[in-house]
């Protein structure tokens, strides 16, 4: 159990205690005083950058180069479906006069439920990249809170702050180079989860 954590049971008690208190002093019961409460623990605080680690880590830059390439991959894929669906729909206006209209029509409808296919496909890809970048930079954000976790140990603090919610600090409470240079020690890479 952490001190944060013991600290906030031990508040917690306190609180309810007085309030019992109170609520017996109320009812004309007959009032003790309560033990002095233990020393509330000071809060130390530290200030981080968590959208600046998570754009300039290693393992990020790593996420984002590997989650290009298989875009690409796909974009390449997609395109070359939608070119054979281009020669098709061309190769039939060439067949239009030699064909009736019955079957000009059925070929044409056929052509269209390609191209619905293939948007579908396409719409399959962009949530299959938006799983991976998801999975992938869990892991990162994980690996953040725990670096973020074992700093605030070593330094002793109570508090760490997203800096994104601060208006002003002091520069020593600042911990995101360290976080930073941490995280990138531990965690490199990350491997992009399968496409589901």
């Amino acid at each position: 159990m952490t001190d944060l954590n013991r600290w906030m049971k031990r508040v917690l008690a306190v609180s309810l205690a007085a309030g019992f208190l109170i609520a017996a002093g109320a009812g004309g019961f007959a009032q003790t005083v309560p033990a002095a409460p233990p020393a509330a623990q000071p809060v130390v605080m530290g200030v981080i950058d968590i959208q600046y680690i998570l754009n300039n880590a290693k393992a990020s830059k790593g996420v984002k180069a590997a989650l290009e390439k298989q875009a690409a991959a796909y974009q390449a894929e997609l395109a070359q479906q939608e070119n054979a669906i281009r020669s098709a729909d061309q190769q039939l206006q060439q067949q239009r006069a030699t064909l009736s209209q019955q079957d000009f029509d059925a070929k044409k409808a056929a052509l269209g439920q390609q191209v619905e296919a293939l948007r579908q496909k396409a719409a399959t890809r962009n949530k299959q990249l938006q799983q991976m970048e998801n999975g992938a930079m869990t892991q990162v954000e994980q690996a953040l809170l725990q670096t973020t976790a074992d700093i605030a140990k070593a330094r002793g603090l109570t508090m760490v702050l997203n800096k994104a919610m601060v208006v002003l600090n002091v520069a020593s409470y600042d911990i995101t180079k360290e976080a930073l240079q941490k995280l990138d020690a531990k965690i490199a890479s990350v491997k992009l989860p399968a496409p589901q």
